[in-house]
C-alpha cells in the first residue's frame, strides 16, 4: 500500500504537468494522426506504439486528448487492450473527447476522464477491468466534474475503487461492480448537481452493507431509475443476492422510462423587496412517486418565464431576481407540463437601529461581564467574559490563547437585516479566527450564522452568511494582521440581495447575489454568539484589542458607516434632523460641513431643482473637524445643487 500511494502521488504531479507541459510526460499519447480514430491503429499515438496492444507494456501514463481533428476514440470490438504497466493510468478522455469501447480494455491502475463533456460509451458486450475509475473527481484533478459514462447491454464492468463525480448510465443488463468501495467527496466543482446513477435497466454490484447508503442516494436524488430522482418505489437494494453473495446489489423492477404527470415550482418567499433573490424550486409527479425536488436533476429539462421582468427576471437555474416594484408571475415548463407562482415586489423601507451597543468601559478589576449601554438593554443582552479574555479600561483585550466575549442567545432573531460595527486593533492573526460569530454549533462544526474573519485560510478577510447547508462569503485581501484602530463595518442585508464588508469607511467587498434570507440563519435560534470565538471548534482565538463592538437591526447605509468611521468608537451619530448644509471653496474643490449633531449624513446632489430634479448620493468619505462631519468635492464648471438627507 505504501507503494500505490507514492504512485499516486507521482500521478498527480504528471497530471499537473498538463498545464505546463514542464516535465516529459505522458508515456504516449493520442495524436489522430492514422485519421481513422481507431485505439489499435500505431499511428494515433505518439512513438508509434499502441498502448496496451502487447504483453509487458510500458506505457504508465497514457493521455487521450483530442488531437488531429479526432475526439472519438474506438477499442473495436473483438479487441483485448492490456495496459499492465506498473500503476498504468489512462488520463482521459479529456475535454469532450469521446471514448467508445467495443472491445475490453484492462488497466492495472485508473482510467481518469476530465469533463465536463466527456463520454466513455461502453457498447453491447464491451469490458472495462481495472483497479479504479475517476469519473470527475480524481486525485490528479479536481475541476473535471460532468464526465458521463454509458454502458449498454451487457456491457460489464469490473473495479475496485470508484471516485464518483459524474453521471453513470446504467442500461440493459448492464453491470457495475466496485469491490471495494467509493469517494464521493465534495472537491472543486464536484458536488451532487454534477453527478448520478441512473438505473435504466442495469445493475449496480457494492461491497456488502451498503443499503444505507443507497438509501442515503435516492434521499439526495443521485440515484435515478429512467431519469427520476427519488424513486425509491421502483429501487431494489439486495443485500443476499445469491449471483453476488456478500455482496449489495441494486437494480430496478422498472421496465421502461417512467412517464410525468406533473409538476410544481414554489419560491421560499413570494414576498421579495427589490434587490432580493430566491431560488425557485421545481418538483415532480410521477405514477408512483410524487414531490419529488427535479431542480437540478440532469434528467429534466426546466423552462423558466416571467410575465413581468421589469418586476422580478429569472434565471435558466431557476434563479428569481426582484428588479422592480410591483406583481409577476413565474412559471415553470417541462415539455408539455407547466405550474406557475405569484410574487410581489415591494422597496426595502426600514432603517437601521441600534439594538446593541458595547463599550468595554466596565471596572477592569471587578467585572466579569461587559454591558450593553443601549437605553433598556443591561442586564439582559450584556455580554459574559470568557477565558482569558479582559478589560483594560476601554478595551476588550483578547490574548489569542482562550479568551472570548458570549452574548446571550437570540440577539439577531427575528431581525431581517443585520449591520455590525467595530473598532480594533489585531496582533498576528492564526488562519481563520473569528472577529464575531451568530449562530449555531453540533459542537464541532457551525451553522446557521453570521461571521466575519479578518484572516482566513485563504488569505482573505470575509463575512459569512450561512443557512444549514449554504455559506455566501464577500472578501477581499489583504488580511488585517497587525492593523491598529480598524474601523470594520459588514452588513447583512439578503432582504436587498446583498451582503458587505467596510473598513475605515470605505466598501472593500460586496456580494449582490445573496439567496440565504435571515429566518434560515435564525432558524435554530442563533444560541451561541460570540465575540473572538468561533462557531467551528478547530478555529483558533482571536488576538485582538476592541474598543467598541455595535449590532443594529436592519441595514446601515454606506454613507452612515462613513460618518461613523469618521466619528471614531466613543460618539454616535446625531439625531438632529434639522441643520444647515455650508460649504466653503478651498483652491480647486469646495468643502461641505455640517454639524455632528446631525442625523442626516447623506450627501445628495442633482443637476436640476424641481419636478426634474434627480438627486444621487455623493461617494465621498467624510471626515470630523471642529465639531462638523466635512466633505471636499472637486469642483468642475457644471452646475450643481446639493442637499442632506437621513
Amino acid at each position: 500500500m505504501k507503494s500505490k500511494t507514492v504512485k499516486q502521488l507521482a500521478a498527480f504531479v504528471f497530471g499537473a504537468c498538463l498545464a505546463t507541459s514542464a516535465f516529459a510526460w505522458p508515456d504516449t499519447g493520442w495524436t489522430g494522426l492514422a485519421n481513422d480514430g481507431l485505439w489499435t491503429s500505431s499511428g494515433n499515438w505518439s512513438g508509434g506504439v499502441v498502448p496496451g496492444g502487447h504483453a509487458g507494456d510500458t506505457n504508465g501514463a497514457i493521455q487521450i486528448d483530442a488531437a488531429n481533428g479526432w475526439s472519438t476514440v474506438t477499442i473495436p470490438a473483438g479487441t483485448n487492450v492490456i495496459c499492465d504497466a506498473a500503476y498504468a493510468t489512462i488520463y482521459g478522455p479529456e475535454w469532450g473527447v469521446v471514448l467508445d469501447i467495443r472491445g475490453i480494455l484492462n488497466c492495472s491502475w485508473y482510467l481518469a476522464p476530465v469533463g465536463p463533456t466527456s463520454v466513455i460509451n461502453m457498447y453491447t458486450n464491451s469490458a472495462y477491468y481495472a483497479e479504479g475509475l475517476g469519473l470527475g473527481n480524481n486525485w490528479w484533478y479536481w475541476g473535471g466534474a460532468g464526465v458521463t459514462l454509458n454502458m449498454m447491454d451487457n456491457a460489464q464492468m469490473g473495479i475496485n475503487y470508484l471516485f464518483w463525480g459524474g453521471f453513470i448510465n446504467l442500461k440493459g443488463s448492464s453491470v457495475l461492480s466496485i469491490t471495494n468501495g467509493l469517494d464521493q467527496s465534495v472537491n472543486g466543482t464536484v458536488s451532487d448537481a454534477t453527478r448520478a446513477i441512473n438505473l435504466a435497466g442495469g445493475t449496480m454490484v457494492l461491497p456488502a452493507g451498503f443499503t444505507a447508503t443507497v438509501n442515503d442516494w435516492i434521499s439526495r436524488g443521485v440515484l435515478l431509475v429512467y431519469g427520476v430522482p427519488n424513486d425509491s418505489p421502483d429501487i431494489v437494494i439486495d443485500e443476499a443476492n445469491a449471483t453476488w453473495p456478500g455482496r449489495t446489489v441494486v437494480y430496478t423492477t422498472a421496465t421502461n422510462g417512467i412517464i410525468l404527470q406533473a409538476v410544481h415550482i414554489t419560491v421560499p418567499r413570494t414576498s421579495l423587496h427589490v434587490g432580493g433573490l430566491e431560488q425557485a424550486q421545481v418538483f415532480a409527479d410521477y405514477p408512483l412517486t410524487t414531490n419529488v425536488n427535479v431542480t437540478t436533476s440532469a434528467s429534466v429539462s426546466i423552462t423558466y418565464h416571467s410575465t413581468a421582468t421589469n418586476v422580478a427576471t429569472v434565471t435558466s437555474a431557476g434563479m428569481v431576481n426582484a428588479v422592480g416594484v410591483g406583481s409577476a408571475t413565474i412559471w415553470a415548463i417541462v415539455g408539455t407540463f407547466s405550474n406557475s407562482v405569484a410574487v410581489t415586489v415591494s422597496t426595502y423601507t426600514n432603517q437601521a437601529v441600534l439594538m446593541h451597543r458595547y463599550s468595554f468601559s466596565d471596572n477592569p478589576n471587578t467585572a466579569t461581564t461587559v454591558a450593553d449601554s443601549v437605553p433598556g438593554n443591561s442586564p439582559t443582552w450584556d455580554g459574559t467574559l470568557n477565558g482569558s479574555a479582559t478589560l483594560n479600561g476601554s478595551q476588550l483585550v483578547l490574548d489569542g490563547s482562550y479568551g472570548f466575549v458570549q452574548f446571550p442567545a437570540g440577539i439577531i432573531t427575528n431581525l431581517d437585516a443585520v449591520s455590525v460595527e467595530t473598532w480594533a486593533s489585531f496582533g498576528s492573526i492564526p488562519n481563520w479566527a473569528v472577529l464575531f460569530a451568530f449562530g449555531d454549533t453540533t459542537g464541532s462544526t457551525g451553522f446557521n450564522y453570521l461571521s466575519c474573519q479578518p484572516h482566513t485560510g485563504a488569505g482573505t478577510v470575509q463575512t459569512g452568511i450561512k443557512n444549514a447547508t449554504t455559506e455566501e462569503n464577500p472578501n477581499f485581501t489583504p488580511v488585517l494582521d497587525n492593523y491598529t484602530n480598524v474601523y470594520i463595518a459588514a452588513v447583512f442585508h439578503p432582504e436587498a440581495g446583498y451582503c458587505s464588508i467596510y473598513t475605515n469607511g470605505v466598501l472593500a467587498a460586496i456580494d449582490t447575489s445573496i439567496n440565504i434570507i435571515m429566518s434560515e440563519v435564525t432558524a435554530t435560534g442563533d444560541p451561541y454568539n460570540y465575540l473572538g470565538q468561533s462557531l467551528w471548534s478547530a478555529d483558533p482565538y482571536l488576538p485582538a484589542y476592541i474598543n467598541e463592538f455595535r449590532i443594529y437591526s436592519g441595514p446601515l447605509s454606506a454613507a452612515q458607516i462613513s460618518a461613523d468611521a469618521a466619528l471614531g468608537p466613543d460618539q454616535l451619530m446625531g439625531t438632529s434632523t434639522h441643520t444647515s448644509l455650508a460649504v466653503a471653496r478651498s483652491g480647486a474643490n469646495l468643502v461641505f460641513s455640517w454639524p455632528t449633531s446631525s442625523a442626516l449624513v447623506t450627501l445628495l446632489s442633482s443637476p436640476t431643482l424641481g419636478a426634474d430634479a434627480v438627486w444621487t448620493p455623493v461617494a465621498i468619505p467624510l471626515t470630523v473637524a471642529g465639531g462638523n462631519y466635512q466633505a471636499s468635492l472637486s469642483g468642475t464648471n457644471a452646475t450643481r445643487f446639493f442637499r442632506l438627507q437621513q
